[in-house]
């Protein structure tokens, strides 16, 4: 507008061009004016106006844009570090920063390699390809956080601009995947069925050691519940929220039980991950590790056991850097490890470094009264589980009490699913107990008598033997299938004397 196009006669010596500025909506939010004398108007101001006003719409955008890449930046669950070409640190997101503990200011504009195993880095940029999920640490304070890494290079004309690393702390990562791999307690102490006094009072033992970070010894037969007291104390505890990893040292072969425990490095042996592998002991980290069979584990391996026990550090199969671990063992056996200790087959200084609260749990021919109310119990799950109603016979319940069950709550288990999925109507009768079973019992009711302890059948055969052997150890223990340790071991702990044998066979 020139001179008396304006309404206003004030205006009339002035020039005025003037465009709108609008937001991404396309609402004004604004307005650009630029005015002067009308003499010096020039068909040009409009356009620069124009011009001006476009500007400032994209800056607004742009800083809508930075504001809206920032709080992405922010927001993502991981540290995340961007890096020049040069591997200097341009941008840190606020969870890098308190993973490393440190401020901007130190870290922006330094080199990665002062943080960061710069291996990991040089061979993005060789490859020119991504890393994802490498292992790796950082340094920081003088303090080692151990993480898990991904490095994507930025490229632009073929050739490599800058670097982006995004980090997360070992421990949580183990976290999550302890919960993809199930590496949880399910069960309670209220999930131990019994009236029992004596399971009761095992049970109360059972929660006060559960309050301490104890290591805990659980004796008892084969399938009397071993584990679920382990779940049940590890979810009575302060550990709750953590990671509860069994291991069965029974199942592991022999050569890989350190592996298995403590993990191994890269290249630590033939068929290793190349990337290694934590250990079932890093796994438990903040949790509990439940050792089942642990009179089974070998004896090499039980003295670095007890390392681990004494000072809550591993060291991986390949490795030389320790790694602190706060861990609660919870150990279980069905043996009885005092009488291994005696025959050299279990370390007496890791059986009193694990056996700090023993429970043992008591089997189920010891609490009879117990056996018709888990009966009815597991009948209830199936009831449920099935939307039926059957329920168990007089007859088929005695047959159960006159049962000494070997196998304890597992074969009792196994034999209420047997006997409900095969009778057809809503009563179980006795006519679905077990044939094997009634045969078992007949069989001990004859043979009771004739049963002899293992240990005198065991010294009656080492003897024999001897005697066979005239007395040499060596051709003994082949006949035996036994080691010459094992057989010197036996004749100690039988206290055969090899002159007086050797005196017997010359005399005959």
């Amino acid at each position: 507008m020139v001179g008396a196009e304006h309404y206003c006669i004030t205006h009339h010596m002035a020039t005025c061009s003037a465009a709108p500025i609008h937001d991404e909506k396309g609402n004004v939010i604004g307005c650009l004016d630029m005015t002067g004398l009308k003499e010096e108007a020039h068909p040009h101001n409009l356009g620069v106006v124009l011009a001006g006003a476009y500007a400032i719409e994209k800056q607004l955008a742009l800083m809508r844009s930075h504001k809206l890449i920032d709080a992405t930046f922010d927001s993502i669950h991981e540290g995340m570090l961007i890096l020049d070409h040069n591997f200097v640190v341009q941008r840190v997101n606020e969870i890098a920063l308190r993973i490393l503990n440190i401020a901007p200011k130190e870290i922006i504009g330094r080199h990665i390699q002062s943080f960061v195993d710069f291996d990991i880095i040089k061979e993005v940029l060789n490859q020119s390809e991504p890393y994802y999920d490498v292992e790796g640490a950082f340094y920081s304070k003088g303090r080692k956080i151990p993480c898990r890494i991904n490095a994507v290079p930025v490229m632009a004309n073929r050739k490599t601009i800058g670097t982006v690393i995004t980090f997360r702390e070992e421990r949580y990562v183990r976290n999550v995947v302890n919960k993809l791999a199930g590496f949880r307690a399910y069960y309670t102490f209220e999930d131990i069925v019994t009236q029992d006094d004596k399971m009761k009072k095992v049970i109360e033992t059972a929660k006060k050691a559960a309050k301490s970070d104890c290591s805990i010894l659980i004796e008892g037969e084969s399938g009397t519940g071993k584990e679920l007291f382990a779940q049940a104390i590890h979810n009575y505890s302060k550990r709750a929220k953590g990671p509860f990893v069994a291991v069965n040292c029974a199942s592991i072969p022999r050569e890989l039980v350190e592996s298995e425990l403590f993990g191994y490095e890269k290249g630590a042996f033939t068929g290793a991950n190349k990337e290694g592998k934590p250990g079932k002991f890093e796994l438990a980290d903040n949790g509990t590790i439940f050792l089942d069979e642990i009179g089974e584990l070998p004896y090499e391996v039980q003295s670095k056991l007890l390392r681990v026990l004494d000072n809550h550090r591993i060291v991986r199969v390949g490795g030389t850097e320790e790694k602190k671990l706060n861990v609660r063992v919870i150990a279980a056996t069905n043996r009885n490890l005092s009488e291994e200790v005696e025959k050299k087959n279990f370390r007496n200084d890791l059986y009193y470094r694990i056996n700090v609260i023993k429970i043992n749990i008591p089997p189920l021919r010891e609490r009879k009264g117990d056996i018709e109310l888990l009966a009815k119990v597991f009948v209830d799950r199936l009831n449920k589980y099935n939307n039926e109603q059957k329920v168990l016979s007089e007859s088929f319940i005695k047959r159960l009490k006159d049962y000494h069950w070997p196998g304890n709550v597992r074969e009792l288990q196994n034999v209420i699913n047997r006997a409900y999925y095969l009778a057809e109507g809503e009563i179980i009768t006795e006519d679905y107990f077990p044939e094997n079973i009634e045969r078992k019992n007949c069989e001990e009711d004859i043979n009771v008598t004739a049963v002899l302890p293992f240990d005198v059948i065991e010294e009656k055969n080492i003897k024999e033997a001897l005697r066979l052997a005239k007395g040499d150890v060596v051709k003994a223990a082949k006949m035996l299938n036994l080691s010459r340790a094992t057989i010197y071991r036996k004749i100690k702990k039988y206290k055969v004397n090899l002159k007086e044998l050797s005196s017997l066979v010359e005399t005959k």
